[in-house]
């Protein structure tokens, strides 16, 4: 196919869009989603009259306004974090006011007083800011958590962050599911640019902790800017680098603890050093330049894991050294680098880079005893930014981006897959439940997305109640994917080589996919934010546009270009006589079918209102409520897998294949809720939901072929689900050294099917597909989040906790438990639930100071009481631990080397047990 080629993405095409955006800075800080704003009034402080002209800057910056006729000043395009704001006028006393706390999209609303200096003798008034309890201006339900919380959290990484916000479900992978949604209907955004990798909706590279500035989760409504997402937004600033050099190294050792040995194998090995992580920050004003500042961090994380297999065979057969092997280690490098850059006044530059390379394992409990024949996985990642903003005026700029990020992922066991380590396919047959005594996993899946973003918004504060931002964006895919599993090499004959040798069947045979794919999406937005005394509005309509630059078969019986089905698509004249039917010359070709076989796939578009209202009821609370309709392209998997529908003739269902013509996933979402403080420093947040799914992605029914018996099945839009619930929030800001907030979500998340493949594993075993809503994997009705904070000069103590309700399961009947009784086999699907889960984390922390040097000492626990929560279950007893359905297998299988009963203790089925680390933080500033 034609288009655009990205393979020298990172040198040509990046440096070209960044020539463009360069050149942008001769025509005549912030970026959607990546500032918030600060404004007000001032008045005289004895007639209250409105005072034109007073100078508002934020100290430390070359950020500031000055007021208008009616007293009104406006900074716009301000990076979250902690400023002082101070206002001066000749004739007046100087005001400034400390700790003005600015967040991502929210104004932050500082009104000065200003007395004449005769009377106040020239003195400075100093003010300390305290962040409002209720905000006025959020019109849905979000949550934020800035660098400062983060450090005293005991997290290792954004996912656990995520975690702990209300509406946030954890599946028993670690997926993260926003307000009901699959975990692939989330977008995440660093530095105003989307980074999810469109392939399955995972983020593309690691932003660690110690990157973020600040980070905000949006569960509810949200703008129109944000596109490409059905359940939430994970918007991330990353830290810029400060006036005054800083400096911060860190790091960690630690391992599991547990009671639990019989369940996990080496739990308590006494290796101190099994995990452990370091971490070096550096920020200041880059040396021999002006005005130019910049921020770099990196880490090295390795962990052992807690499932360990043990070395008893070798792949080959041969017996083991019998040590422990790391089943489920995970291995991390990672870093970013920021320069941010004021060109002038009213013009800046941030470029920028991510990247991160894991080497990790999951466990696999077949190879528990062969632990050294089961794939490992590689996932590199990195993105490049480039970020102009250029502030036209007082109340308006622009910013434009450039953007491009790459991920790569590998799962292999040895790289080479004609390696002659690898052994015979046969050597993996085993009874049931039964360990691999020898034998290779043979898959190879080799995948990389690389995507270049251009970006370009608009922001103007038309007067105190209108704020407009509008703005386009073009995202340019390339996919590629090389997916198969090795098969024994055979001679021209067709018998197998010997001694055994790897073989890779050809892409034009079912077992071998591959390709590259080129889509491109485009979106324009424009919203208004009305701010007015008694109400604030947030209006905004989107338009999204995907081409998907792809094609499918135009008959739906015979779809195998390479294998047709149908004579005319075999032979050139298929009336021919039996004698002539065959002959070379009557053949069609590959060639010749391209000409008819394919359609084009048609391009996709929607257009997305939406709307917030904020309504405060009184100085201390507000309602709002917001509604919206949300649009996301299926996650690309689905529109390529298992290209050119290699049907083959066998009697079966087969696929599930890839359908470039897929429609837009679609969602309504409702919200309502209430804001109130109560005294001093509490605040109690309400909020109901609902949100209407459709057109979500499933597997069609048996697509018959021309051959009788021979069909199959491909991915269409179908399913639905809705999720209903409530959150409530109560938060108590520092009091002295202490803090807490608590939050519980009630949510019913109900719907078809919760994974795309389940209609067709449905079809494989003969069973029915769905006639009814079910509760999805993720429906956890009840969650608990609970953080209490005590935070002192000397040191402090956080603790989490968190309770989640049964996920749903599917009951089983095992043959043990049938025998002799008359028992129905149509159980519902996720109909029982598994038992709850509960959560205790803690750091504990203990500072010194010793001039610019702060150290500090911790200790974290994770899962501190070392609970067996039980994150998957038997179908048969609805525990992690015991089960039926050994007690119809014979024990006397000769190849089978273990017992039932240890085959079936799976430690995998239980949260990880205790963590501790104990670890040290330095912390050089003002250098």
């Amino acid at each position: 196919m034609g288009g655009y080629q990205l393979k020298n993405l990172n040198k040509s095409g990046f440096f070209l869009l960044a020539l463009l955006l360069l050149l942008s800075i001769f025509d005549p800080n912030g970026f959607s989603g990546t500032t918030g704003k600060i404004a007000g009034y001032i008045k005289d402080a004895e007639t209250g009259d409105p005072l034109p002209g007073v100078n508002v800057v934020i100290e430390g910056t070359m950020m500031g306004a000055a007021t208008d006729l009616n007293g009104y000043y406006v900074i716009l395009s301000v990076p979250p974090g902690r400023y002082s704001l101070s206002a001066s006028m000749i004739g007046y006393q100087k005001s400034t006011v400390n700790v003005v706390k600015v967040a991502i999209d929210l104004t932050t609303t500082i009104n000065f007083e200003l007395g004449t200096q005769i009377l106040d003798l020239g003195r400075e008034v100093v003010i300390t800011a305290e962040r409002p309890l209720v905000t006025r201006d959020l019109t849905s339900s979000e949550s934020r958590v800035d660098a400062e919380q983060i450090k005293n959290l005991p997290v290792q990484q954004v996912s656990e962050v995520l975690s702990l916000q209300a509406g946030v479900t954890v599946d028993r992978y670690g997926g993260i599911h926003i307000r009901g949604g699959r975990s692939s209907e989330v977008a995440y955004w660093v530095d105003g640019v989307s980074v999810t990798d469109v392939y399955d909706g995972s983020v593309s590279v690691q932003v660690e902790n110690e990157s973020v500035q600040e980070l905000q989760v949006i569960s509810g409504t949200y703008n129109a800017e944000y596109g490409q997402a059905m359940s939430g937004i994970v918007n991330i600033v990353t830290k810029e680098g400060g006036n005054n050099y800083h400096l911060n190294l860190s790091g960690y050792a630690g391992d599991y603890l547990s009671s639990n040995q019989d369940l996990f194998y080496n739990i308590n090995d006494n290796n101190f050093f099994a995990n452990h992580n370091l971490q070096l920050s550096a920020d200041g004003p880059l040396p021999f330049a002006k005005n130019v500042n910049f921020f770099i961090t990196g880490r090295y994380y390795s962990s052992d894991g807690w499932l360990y297999g043990q070395n008893k065979y070798l792949p080959s057969g041969e017996p083991g050294d019998r040590k422990p092997v790391a089943m489920n280690f995970n291995n991390r490098i990672s870093g970013q680098a920021k320069i941010s850059a004021r060109l002038t006044p009213t013009i800046k530059l941030s470029i920028g880079a991510l990247a991160s390379k894991l080497h990790f394992r999951d466990y696999n409990h077949s190879f528990k005893w062969n632990p050294t024949g089961d794939v490992e996985k590689y996932d590199d990642g990195y993105n490049l930014s480039m970020i102009l903003t250029h502030a036209l005026s007082s109340r308006s700029f622009y910013t434009v981006s450039v953007t491009n990020y790459y991920k790569e992922f590998n799962e292999y066991l040895y790289q080479d897959p004609l390696d002659s380590r690898y052994i015979h396919p046969d050597s993996l047959i085993v009874p049931s439940f039964a360990f691999h005594h020898q034998g290779t996993n043979l898959h190879q899946f080799n995948r990389s997305t690389n995507t270049l973003v251009g970006k370009f918004d608009y922001t103007i504060q038309l007067n105190p109640l209108h704020q407009i931002k509008t703005g386009l964006e073009t995202r340019l895919h390339e996919m590629f994917l090389d997916d198969f599993t090795l098969v024994a090499k055979r001679d021209s004959f067709g018998l197998e080589v010997q001694p055994f040798e790897p073989f890779i069947l050809d892409v034009n045979t079912p077992n071998h996919n591959r390709y590259t794919n080129r889509p491109i999406e485009f979106s324009a937005y424009l919203q208004d934010k009305l701010e007015y005394k008694s109400m604030i509005v947030n209006i905004g309509v989107r338009f999204d546009y995907f081409n998907s630059r792809d094609r499918y078969p135009a008959d739906p019986e015979d779809p195998n270009i390479y294998f047709p089905f149908k004579p005319e698509n075999i032979y050139i004249d298929p009336n021919l006589p039996d004698s002539l039917l065959k002959l070379p010359e009557n053949q069609k070709t590959v060639a010749q079918r391209e000409a008819y076989w394919y359609k084009n796939a048609t391009a996709k578009y929607q257009i997305s209102p939406r709307i917030g209202i904020a309504y405060p009821i009184t100085d201390e609370g507000k309602i709002h409520f917001s509604y919206g309709h949300f649009l996301q392209i299926p996650n690309f998997q689905y529109l390529y897998a298992n290209p050119g529908m290699k049907v083959p003739a066998g009697t079966a269902v087969h696929g599930p294949y890839g359908n470039p013509n897929l429609e837009p996933q679609k969602t309504v979402m409702y919200e309502i809720g209430l804001q109130q403080q109560l005294g001093e420093s509490i605040s109690v947040d309400v909020t109901g939901f609902y949100r209407d799914v459709r057109s979500w992605v499933t597997t069609s029914v048996p697509i018959e072929t021309f051959i009788p018996g021979v069909s199959y099945s491909h991915y269409i839009n179908k399913d639905y689900a809705n999720v209903r619930g409530v959150t409530l929030s109560l938060n108590m800001r520092p009091v002295g050294n202490y803090s807490f907030n608590l939050d519980y979500t009630y949510q019913v998340a109900e719907g078809s099917n919760s994974d795309p493949n389940e209609e067709f594993y449905a079809l494989q075993s003969l069973a029915e597909p769905t006639k009814m809503i079910i509760p999805l994997d993720w429906d956890q009705p009840h969650t608990i989040n609970g953080a209490f904070v005590y935070a002192a000069k000397w040191g402090g103590l956080t603790l989490l906790g968190r309770y989640g309700s049964g996920l749903p399961y599917s009951p089983e009947i095992s043959r043990a438990s049938r025998q002799g009784q008359n028992l129905s086999t149509g159980l519902r699907k996720n109909s029982r639930r598994k038992p709850p889960s509960i959560y205790i984390d803690m750091k504990l922390y203990k500072n010194f100071h010793i001039g610019n040097l702060r150290a500090s000492v911790f200790i974290n626990a994770y899962n501190l009481l070392d609970r067996l929560n039980e994150v998957d279950v038997f179908g048969d007893t609805g525990r992690a631990g015991n089960t039926l359905q050994g007690k119809s297998v014979s024990e006397s299988e000769a190849a089978r080397v273990n017992t039932v009963e240890e085959y079936l203790i799976y430690p995998h089925f239980y949260s990880p047990p205790r963590e501790i680390q104990i670890g040290f933080e330095f912390d050089l500033s003002n250098l």
